[in-house]
Formats: C-alpha cells, structure tokens, sequence
C-alpha cells in the first residue's frame, strides 16, 4: 500500500479501535482512528489522504450511515467498510444501499479484514483509473473543440468557459498581452462587470502580468499570507486562484534573434477564482488549467496564423487585380467595384455571410488571365478581329490554370470564377460553354458585376454608357447572358450597387 494512502477507523469502543489498528498495521498500513463519525469526518476534511473508511454504526453523535453519507460527499473516492455485530447485520446491509463498498462482522476474522482491505484498496484503484481515463477524455474533448474554433473572440470564450467548468470555479478571466508586451487587455470574463470588457492594465502592477512576465503559473491557496501578491490584486474578492500563462510556441525564427526580444513570450493569461465549494484550489486544478491553457495557446496562435495569412492573401488578390487592370489601362477602382458589387449580390442571393466574403475577396482576380495577353491585342483601340478575340477568350481558361493549384478557400474560388465570370446562362459562353446553374453561383454573380461595371466607365475601345442604356441591356439578356434570378436581385439591390460605384469613382484623365 503506498504510503500517502491511509485507512481510518471509526469505532467508539476503544477495544475495538486498538484492535483494527494492531491488524493493520500489522500488515503494513498506515491507520488514524476516531472515537465517532464527527470526528472521523473533521479528520476527513483536513486532509485527502484516507482511502479505506472503516467504521462502527451504532455510535454517539454521528451514527455510521450518516458518517458515509457525508464523508462520500466530501471525498468521493473514500471506500466506507461497515465493522457490525450479527445482532445489526441486517443496518450493515443497509449501510451497504447508502455507499458503504462492504462490512465485516464482529468478532473479527482476520482474513476476512485482508479480503475486505485488499477489495477496497482495489475498487480504489480502479476507481481512480476511471476519474484519470474520464478527465483526459474530457481535456481531450476540449482540445478538439479549442481547435476547431477558427474566431479569435469565440476561442476566448470558450476557453475560459472550459476552464471554469473543469475547475468547479465561478469566476475568471482571459487577459491578452499586448504586441509591445507592456500591457494586458481583460478580453473575456465571468463573475466580472461587463463594462470591464477591453480594460487595460499595466503588466508591473498585476497578477496576471506577473504571470507574464514570469512565464510561470501561480496558485495561491490563501492571499492573505502573500502580501506582495495581494498588493497586486485586481478586482478579487477570493482569496485562492489561479493565474496560468498562455505561452507562445517556440518558432525557428527566434533562433535568428531578430525578433526575439519584440515578441512577448506569453499571449494571454488565463485567471479563475471562486470555488463553487467555497474550497481553496489545488495542485491538481493547477494541473488541469496548465494543460487547457497549453491547447489554447497553440489554437490562439493558429487563428491569428490564418486570420494574418488570409489578410496577406486578400492583400495579394486586390494587388493582383489591380496590376492586371492597370496593364489593360484599366484602374484598380473596377476590381474594388466588382468586389462589393459581387458581395452585395451574394448577400441578397441568400450565400452566408462567410461565403460571400470570399467571394468579395476573390473577386477582383476574375481578370488575372489577362497577364498572358499580348499588349497589342489586350489595349487595342478598335473592335478586335476574330482571331484575335479567340485569343483574348483564353484569359479565363489561363486566369483558372494559373489559381486551381492553391488549396486556399480564397484562391480555389477565384479559380472559378476567373474560368467561370463570361459563360453565359443559356449556353453561349466560353471557355467551357457551361448552360444555367452549371454555372458556379460565383461565376454568375460576377457575370453580372463585372458587365454592369465595365459598362459604366470609358475603356480605350469605348466610350462609357448611361445607366439607363445598361439596366435595359439587362433586362433584355436576363435568362440568356444573365441567370435571371440574380437578375432581379441585382435590380432589387441597384441603390446599394450605386452607392458603391459612387464611393469608388474613376480617377479625372490629366
């Protein structure tokens, strides 16, 4: 028996108690004994280390059932063995119905307290196995979650939702760490007002910011006897918590020191207090926050990866779109247009709010196969030749090969819709002659962007039309060049599409 398991034996006769002790210690167990159930249940609650409960049931103050009753609440993983006289077998088996694991009857037979100790000790350790495998598939079911989030804010919450939950605590924090590493900014919390949301603190007068500076964890069972923590105190009104950093991952690129010293090694710092129990926190909370802090760190680190690598990539596309309508002479203005053009259609389309974002960002690529065009034929001020208007078809065939080898969302879209942006509804178009919703709903929707816009401004082979002149062109091509459904939405949405073209205008000719 390992020497932090202990039994207690619980008898008002002092006979008895001797007794039980001498056996068991002779067999090599650590023993305390209690006169009746309420001191037996003060010894349980100073300390956790009892594993086997033996005790009477007849006793004064606090009988046998009622001590397991209220020690199994205290420690649930207590085993309570029933010590009875044959007169009371049938209150033992009584016990047994109230959580007591066994009984061994009076007077005692010492095999039968090695059997009844050896059973309990291996229920104990089962029991044990259990709580350990049901606690990782919890942390491991929270980790899957953590890292399936993709929103920053989201993430927050519900990390420090998990953490409280996991802990039995009521209260508690999520506070960033600030770029420049001077500050904290409290970014979710429970149990705190509010209005607290996005309050800012310096990292040498907090908790959390010794947290981060430290890049270590911090328990304190008691605040009262840490003065220099409780100076630091802010808004606690308990006095155990827990304050764990959230640490950034070591990344190749601090091997260089180049930006070592500029980003802070703690991201955020996660805080609980307020026991449910009104007990302190412990080692094994500790433990607990330690590891969920660990999986949030890297999925907190993953959103702001994507958010920054989906930021670079939209950054790219406008670039991309704008280099390619300034080499047809065209300004970047258009691809802006034809991006909110396209946003607001799929909007009202009824896309998500997600999709059409996408498609708002992988819109101004829809001409990128125009890079492949000879300068000749791409700016040629008069109508062009038919020879020459096969070649420029294959811009939206060159646009697509040049995007579908990329496996992001933003660009795989803008592979379709540079392929997709001049088929026609009926049947007509090019360069795969695709018929109605074989059509991507993002090529259609660029179709009818991308026409009414280009339209609407003076290009080197024509001068621009007047408005009239374009919605009645849409009215007569709606259900041939144009899918007729988006058609109407886009004359349903014409204020907001007008709107736009004015906070876009083309740049005066010098």
């Amino acid at each position: 028996m390992p020497k932090e398991d202990c039994i207690l034996v619980v008898d008002d006769e002092v006979v008895i108690r001797e007794l039980m002790s001498d056996i068991l210690t002779d067999e090599g167990f650590t023993v305390f004994s209690a006169p009746n159930g309420r001191k037996a249940l003060e010894m349980i609650r100073e300390t956790n280390k009892f594993v086997v409960l033996f005790t009477d049931i007849m006793m004064p103050e606090m009988d046998g059932i009622e001590l397991i009753r209220e020690a199994r609440k205290v420690a649930p993983s207590l085993v309570p063995i029933v010590m009875t006289g044959y007169a009371t077998l049938e209150t033992a088996r009584a016990a047994v119905k109230e959580g007591a694991y066994d009984y061994v009857l009076k007077p005692f037979n010492l095999s039968e307290i090695k059997m009844a100790v050896s059973n309990a000790l291996e229920r104990s350790r089962l029991s044990n196995e259990n709580a350990r495998l049901l606690e990782i598939t919890e942390l491991f079911n929270i980790s899957e979650s953590i890292a399936s989030i993709r929103s920053e804010e989201k993430l927050l919450e519900f990390v420090l939702g998990a953490a409280l939950e996991k802990v039995q605590a009521t209260r508690g924090s999520l506070m960033l760490v600030s770029a420049d590493g001077r500050t904290l900014e409290l970014a979710t919390c429970t149990g705190l007002p509010e209005n607290l949301l996005r309050t800012k603190v310096d990292l040498e007068s907090s908790i959390s910011g010794w947290v981060a500076k430290q890049v270590q964890p911090l328990l304190v069972q008691d605040i009262r006897t840490n003065p220099t923590v409780d100076k630091m105190s802010w808004q606690l009104t308990e006095n155990s918590f827990v304050s764990v950093p959230l640490e950034r991952k070591a990344s190749p690129i601090d091997e260089t020191n180049i930006m070592e010293s500029a980003i802070p090694r703690v991201i955020a710092v996660l805080n609980v207090t307020e026991k449910r129990d009104g007990t302190t926190f412990t080692e094994r909370d500790l433990k607990i926050l330690s590891i969920v802090a660990n999986h949030a760190a890297a999925a907190l680190e993953n959103v702001r990866l994507l958010r920054d690598v989906e930021d670079a990539q939209r950054e790219m596309v406008f670039t991309l779109g704008e280099i390619v309508e300034t080499r047809s002479r065209e300004t970047g203005y258009h691809v802006k247009r034809v991006a909110e053009y396209s946003k607001v259609l799929a909007l009202k389309c009824g896309l998500s709010l997600a999709d059409a974002e996408v498609l708002r960002m992988a819109s101004p690529l829809h001409d990128v196969g125009k890079v492949g065009i000879p300068d000749a034929i791409l700016n040629k001020p008069g109508k062009l030749t038919p020879e020459e208007f096969e070649i420029i078809k294959t811009h939206s065939q060159m646009g697509y090969d040049m995007l579908k080898v990329s496996k992001g969302r933003i660009l795989q879209a803008a592979a379709i819709i540079a392929q997709q942006h001049h088929e026609k509804f009926e049947g007509s178009g090019y360069p795969l002659g695709l018929k109605g919703k074989d059509i991507h709903i993002f090529g259609r929707i660029v179709c009818v962007a991308d026409v009414f816009d280009a339209l609407g401004v003076k290009r080197v082979y024509k001068e621009a039309w007047e408005l009239d002149r374009i919605l009645d062109l849409f009215k007569q091509e709606r259900g041939k060049h144009f899918d007729p459904e988006i058609v109407d939405v886009f004359f349903d949405s014409i204020e907001d599409i007008l709107q736009i073209r004015t906070a876009f205008p083309e740049p005066l000719e010098d």
